[in-house]
């Protein structure tokens, strides 16, 4: 029960940022729920985000060409696993992840193309780099939103 609430939580998050980057271009369409993802349409692309509180090894299997993004929390154990599956996440290059903490009192997101990233950064700043964007963000948990709802 309260992973659905921290999705919802991050799903109400997720739909008011997608709307607020479209307000110049004006070129979204329509967002649909579907649960644990989003879809959304604009005049000249589709965009799948996927809502996981947690990331976990599965994510792996499930990412293909529809996914362009994932929104998780911005917690010690998602950036961890960002980290430890670096090599594997580089091979998708439409793939987005945005760590979120809607309730932080610095900047509420960080978000990072592993594929991007990976070819204009250097294996030796590589995490120090990342876990400079990590902290640019309030740490959470699901347990720490299910204290604010």
């Amino acid at each position: 029960m309260a992973e659905k609430e921290v999705v919802n939580v991050i799903k109400e998050w997720a739909v008011n940022y997608i709307k607020h980057r479209d307000i110049m271009l004006r070129t979204l369409i329509e967002i649909n729920d579907n649960g644990n993802s989003l879809t959304v349409k604009y005049k000249d692309k589709e965009q799948l985000f996927v809502l996981k509180p947690s990331l976990e090894e599965s994510l792996i299997q499930e990412l293909d060409t529809k996914i362009t993004s994932v929104i998780t929390l911005n917690s010690k154990e998602n950036f961890n696993f960002l980290i430890d599956n670096w090599k594997k996440l580089v091979k998708f290059e439409n793939l987005t992840f945005f760590f979120i903490n809607p309730y932080s009192e610095l900047e509420t997101k960080w978000f990072i193309s592993p594929y991007i990233h990976n070819k204009i950064c250097d294996d030796d700043s590589f995490k120090q780099g990342l876990k400079s964007m990590f902290d640019t963000v309030e740490k959470t948990s699901e347990k720490e939103i299910m204290k604010r709802i």
